[in-house]
């Protein structure tokens, strides 16, 4: 089972309340993904996906990845080894 709508609304709430449009979420997101996944070493760690934002969204930036951190993994990942 994925997260349900009201976890993703929750993790992404900062986000939208700092005035961040969706497709700007998204992009944050992947280049999170995006980093995790090609750097063995975990990349330049989470908040570099929001560098050279306004300071208002890198503070929801740090609480979106926060609560990320927060949620356990969808059941998927858990069971695929993620």
């Amino acid at each position: 089972m994925s997260w349900s709508a009201q976890q993703q609304r929750w993790v992404i709430e900062p986000l939208v309340l700092a005035g961040v449009g969706l497709d700007r979420i998204g992009d944050l997101l992947f280049r999170l993904g995006f980093d995790a996944i090609v750097h063995e070493d975990g990349g330049a760690g989470p908040m570099a996906a929001a560098e050279g934002e306004p300071a208002e969204v890198r503070a929801a930036w740090r609480t979106t990845v926060g609560r990320l951190t927060f949620l356990d993994p969808p059941d998927e990942w858990r069971s695929a080894g993620r």
